[in-house]
């Protein structure tokens, strides 16, 4: 029953969304009122916001011990969670947040689980906190094995990571006497669910798809004698080898990140404006979603701001907003996988990269009351229930000189980084340029000079280069060019990739930079449709891209991946 009932906030017109927010005063936490969502939505879950002050080394040697409130996020103005700088082993927390979640139509959560050769981390969130809570019956949960590098020991002294057979069966039958016989943990037709963060690591250190795919048969056969199902297994990634090796599905943790066509980049110590990075998603999704094997589960982002962790090192996404985010999740549900419905949300609770949906003091319910709103048919108009500010405080991991040091933080300035404008613009399908071409490639008769590497000799068939890549680093080179850089307006080239090329690389040399490599390369995002192109390719000046042009090179598909090039042309300005 409810009781004690105060109301805080009404948000009506300026988010768009009849939601009321009141704070409940009762007892402990009140039941949560479901709501049947149109597919299988999650949402990651990062454990260990129950941690205390620890040696100060925060914040990758003392995993168990440092916390990240103390020494990250309230040493910001923001983020602050409407539950405050709770500790999450609480059981009564994890009811807040699957009462939340699930009124919301978020059904399981995938909690990030560190586990090497019988070590883990962090577990007290999942085992003490959310399996101990009172709600934990309605809620579905399955494991995200983040199976990386992390402060692991053995015998006292640092230990390499275990993917040998008999370190994966131990991780099966814990896996299966703690989470997968419990009735709340997620299958996909009985199987349990059981996402691997680095899956090319378990490949690589079984010898390959083969040798991974009879490790994963045993761990099946294990999970068979204890009467339980195969696993869903779900490599997070590009998807490369998953279906080879047994995995079930692929995945990603998230997409962040800019298109290659986008004005701006992704890069450390700046900025990326929202919309951009929403843009990249369906990209991604676009790429992915096709794919006959495995099954793919659609990621869904939220944000991304690391300023807690990363401070001046920081990558931030800016113009972040409720109706935005809407946009994101309603067209997600273009690309979900019939064969398992499901989409998982990057994430609930990660508090020091700004990737959050849980209700904070910026927004609140927003961006929650947007996921109900797109991924169920339930009413706008609803109630939220939030704890006083008592049961807030007595959730709390900082004392009180701590969360009073916290809350005078945030009337400061907290400005984010700089956009980071690409000094390599690549554009499709735009006018040419106005000057006439320093150089011109119009392949009438011959390939003029090109020269390849692992692909086929370059022939021209009808006044077009072809060029077919016969391995995974093709590459057609042009040499012995004497262009003063400081001349060039653009290079554009007009072409035709194969369906599901998406991108390319260029690089280039100079009589100042004579050496190709890494640090004078561009990305070229291509239109993989079997139509023709151009792409125009503009510079900015630097201490790279000065002097004389020498060699220009392009790289294109893999190998089998034919490509069609119609003419490459250095403009002038």
């Amino acid at each position: 029953m409810r009781v004690g009932f105060l109301r805080v906030l009404l948000i009506v017109v300026a988010l768009g969304v009849h939601a009321e927010v009141q704070t409940w005063t009762g007892e402990g936490v009140p039941a949560p009122e479901p709501v049947t969502a149109k597919i299988t939505l999650g949402a990651y879950i990062f454990p260990g916001w129950y941690r205390d002050t620890g040696r100060g080394d925060y914040p990758y040697r003392t995993h168990d011990e440092d916390s990240e409130w103390k020494w990250a996020v309230a040493k910001q103005p923001a983020p602050r969670p409407l539950l405050g700088f709770y500790d999450d082993s609480l059981p009564e927390v994890n009811d807040w947040h699957i009462k939340w979640a699930l009124e919301h139509g978020i059904s399981f959560f995938a909690f990030d689980w560190y586990w090497n050769a019988g070590e883990k981390r962090l577990a007290r969130t999942l085992e003490q906190g959310f399996l101990k809570a009172r709600y934990a019956s309605q809620m579905k949960f399955c494991v995200h094995w983040c199976n990386h590098a992390l402060d692991w020991k053995r015998d006292g002294k640092p230990a390499p990571l275990d993917f040998s057979k008999p370190a994966l069966l131990q991780m099966t039958e814990y896996l299966a006497d703690h989470y997968f016989k419990l009735p709340n943990y997620l299958t996909v037709d009985g199987r349990p669910v059981l996402l691997v963060y680095v899956p090319g690591a378990l490949i690589q250190a079984n010898g390959g798809p083969a040798g991974f795919r009879a490790v994963l048969e045993e761990m099946n056969r294990l999970l068979r004698a204890k009467g339980l199902k195969d696993l869903y297994c779900v490599a997070l990634g590009d998807g490369r080898n998953a279906a080879e090796s047994g995995f079930s599905a692929f995945s990603a943790y998230a997409y962040y990140g800019a298109d290659l066509d986008s004005k701006y980049e992704w890069k450390r110590g700046y900025s990326l404006p929202y919309a951009d990075m929403l843009k990249h998603f369906e990209t991604m999704w676009q790429i992915y979603s096709p794919r006959k094997e495995p099954h793919y589960i659609v990621p869904v982002g939220s944000n991304w701001d690391d300023r807690p962790r990363a401070r001046k090192n920081a990558t931030v996404i800016t113009g972040r907003t409720p109706d935005l985010f809407e946009q994101h999740c309603r067209a997600s549900l273009t690309y979900i996988d019939p064969r398992n419905n499901l989409a998982i949300i990057e994430a609930w609770n990660e508090w020091g990269e700004g990737s959050f949906i849980e209700p904070d003091a910026e927004f609140g319910f927003a961006f929650l009351d947007r996921v109900r709103r797109v991924y169920t048919d339930a009413p706008d108009a609803h109630i939220d229930l939030v704890p006083s500010a008592s049961k807030v405080i007595s959730f709390s991991m900082l004392n009180p000189e701590e969360r009073a040091a916290a809350k005078a933080l945030e009337s400061q300035p907290y400005p984010a980084p700089p956009l980071a404008l690409r000094t390599t613009q690549v554009v499709a399908d735009v006018p040419l340029p106005a000057g006439s071409p320093l150089k011109a490639w119009e392949f009438a008769e011959n390939a003029e000079g090109w020269f390849v590497h692992q692909t086929e000799p370059l022939r021209v068939e009808n006044g077009v280069l072809i060029a077919r890549a016969t391995g995974d680093d093709p590459q057609i080179i042009a040499t012995g060019l004497n262009i003063d850089i400081a001349e060039i307006d653009a290079i554009v080239l007009r072409m035709r990739a194969p369906e599901g090329m998406r991108t390319g690389q260029g690089f280039w040399a100079t009589d100042k930079e004579p050496a190709l490599s890494g640090s004078k390369a561009f990305g070229i995002g291509l239109k993989s449709d079997g139509e023709w192109h151009t792409y125009r390719i503009t510079k900015t000046l630097d201490a790279t891209w000065c002097g004389k042009l020498r060699t220009l090179r392009f790289d294109f598909g893999t190998a089998g991946d034919t490509v069609e090039v119609d003419w490459i042309r250095i403009y002038k300005k």
